[in-house]
């Protein structure tokens, strides 16, 4: 989630006023401490102090202050004493982009003149200010990301600088990325709005200077493609650019067989990268191409939908379907880096998009509370790819299965947790000839992984009615139509990749944000919970 941005400083410096400017042009709520405490005790301020007293009125600051810090990225104004206690000051320093805005006092008072609701300023506000400046002006400085002099600025001037800085704030640790760190290769993921322009000075930063392939599907190359062979033209790379047919029934040996014709013919070297630009069929299958061509040469990950920005572009899992079933031919090839610019996600259908977050929701329930739950308060605006909320969150949930991959890179512990709603998916996926999409396909098998682990007590009705609520959220289905043979998706599950010694294993849930792995679910109980899910 991103930082709430916390408004600090003397009375009369401008937060009220600044603060909904601020959050106009973020795109935020904005929230006053001072205004919400007077709502909820039903009396002004000044009545607090004069019933109760200062230490009464700390007390409601404080729950005001940890109330709104719960919300999502919101801009907060305080009050000015909000930094004398050193609770605040730790819910500040841990949650807030702290800006203090600082004026001399013949400003201040010469703007308080006329506002009453103020018991600490007595008869004598400049010298109650300057005492108020001398305590407080340490613990403001300390804690200030930004500061502002607001004594000749309009407070949208002011409002301007403070969305200035936060955005390249913003910017500066969206560039530094997540990183996935294995055996096979250390690298960077990358994911934010215009991060595509970057392409070239990144193929410079990772000695990337022999010719670029860029591998596409005939959709994404129509809108994309002459844009990415440009932009390395410009920048005098050498780039070629092939197409292969859009859809998962394409992900196949003969597709590989053509890009490598298309390669070997064009004198392909093992100094050249490929550039996988597009969803998941496309990074798998370049990636296997980029693996296996002069025994492996580098690959770049493009992503352009959410569910490979999220998911399959992130460790180097690579490879293509067999009629048997799904990704049973394929081999480990970590890319050089992943990079996804999200202003790209707008050229997808919106059940792409939404069938794309079922990958997210899923690193939510295994491993990601937190995560989860943005993902359920937030589905309407992320569908809608408003930012800044899209960017961040794809971004967290990249993060974790970033993480997962670099303890594990293939698969001999915990990263068998990201297969969770898979072994059904999968199974359901391939019986439905691949006309359901992947991310969908996921949503059920996860419901179904769900309802499984429910039935043998590890994990509540409540939090299964909770993960169908937040995929229903999105669009994704959560029941078995009618035309997919169970009997069949049975059969299927018995070549799942994660199948050993004749037994499956499963990874079940056990909380939203927690699973594990069984491999002594009775195949009866299956039947049954698919039986149900119709």
């Amino acid at each position: 989630m991103q930082q709430h941005i916390v408004l600090v400083g003397l009375s009369g410096s401008g937060k009220t006023t600044v603060a909904p400017l601020i959050a106009q042009s973020l795109g935020r709520r904005c929230v006053d401490t001072d205004t919400d405490i007077v709502v909820k005790a039903q009396r002004p301020i000044a009545d607090i102090f004069a019933r109760e007293g200062e230490a009464a009125f700390r007390a409601l600051e404080t729950q005001a202050l940890a109330a709104a810090l719960e919300q999502q990225s919101l801009v907060i104004a305080t009050g000015g004493g909000i930094v004398e206690s050193s609770a605040n000051r730790e819910l500040l320093r841990a949650n807030a982009f702290v800006v203090w805005l600082h004026a001399r006092t013949p400003s201040l008072v010469e703007r308080l003149q006329a506002m009453t609701d103020r018991p600490l300023l007595g008869d004598n506000p400049e010298d109650a200010l300057q005492k108020m400046a001398a305590r407080r002006t340490p613990l403001y400085a300390d804690l200030a990301d930004l500061i502002i002099t607001t004594d000749d600025q309009s407070p949208q001037q002011i409002a301007d600088e403070v969305v200035r800085t936060y955005s390249m704030r913003q910017q500066r640790s969206a560039s530094a990325g997540v990183q996935v760190s294995t055996p096979g290769g250390s690298y960077a993921v990358l994911a934010g709005p215009g991060l595509l322009d970057s392409l070239p000075q990144h193929l410079h930063q990772l000695g990337l200077r022999g010719r670029a392939w860029l591998i596409s599907d005939t959709t994404v190359m129509a809108l994309h493609g002459d844009r990415v062979q440009q932009l390395l033209r410009d920048h005098g790379h050498t780039v070629e650019a092939y197409s292969i047919p859009t859809g998962e029934q394409y992900k196949t040996l003969d597709t590989v067989r053509g890009a490598y014709d298309w390669l070997l013919r064009a004198g392909v070297e093992r100094g050249d990268v490929v550039l996988a630009l597009g969803g998941g069929v496309v990074g798998d299958l370049a990636g296997f191409v980029a693996a296996t061509v002069l025994r492996g040469i580098a690959v770049i990950q493009l992503p352009t939908t959410v569910l490979a920005t999220v998911d399959s572009a992130l460790g180097g899992k690579t490879g293509v379907d067999h009629a048997v079933g799904k990704n049973l031919i394929g081999a480990f090839h970590q890319p050089r880096l992943v990079l996804a610019d999200t202003n790209l996600l707008a050229t997808l259908p919106s059940p792409e998009r939404a069938a794309g977050w079922a990958e997210a929701i899923k690193h939510g329930v295994i491993g990601d509370a937190a995560l989860f739950a943005d993902l359920r308060q937030s589905a309407a605006d992320v569908l809608a790819l408003e930012e800044p909320i899209t960017g961040e969150l794809l971004q967290r949930a990249a993060a974790y299965k970033a993480r997962v991959v670099s303890g594990d890179e293939r698969e001999q512990g915990t990263r068998i947790l990201l297969n969770y709603g898979h072994t059904i998916g999968h199974a359901v996926e391939t019986e439905s000839a691949y006309t359901l999409r992947h991310g969908e396909c996921v949503a059920i098998g996860m419901m179904a992984a769900g309802a499984i682990a429910q039935r043998l007590g590890l994990f509540s009705s409540a939090a299964l009615a909770e993960q169908q609520a937040v995929l229903e959220l999105f669009g994704l289905p959560t029941r078995l139509s009618e035309s997919i043979d169970i009997e069949q998706v049975m059969t299927r599950i018995g070549s799942d990749k994660k199948v050993r010694a004749k037994r499956v294993r499963w990874v079940l849930p056990t909380e939203i944000g927690a699973a594990t792995i069984r491999d002594d679910v009775p195949l009866d109980l299956v039947m049954d919970v698919l039986s149900d899910l119709r």
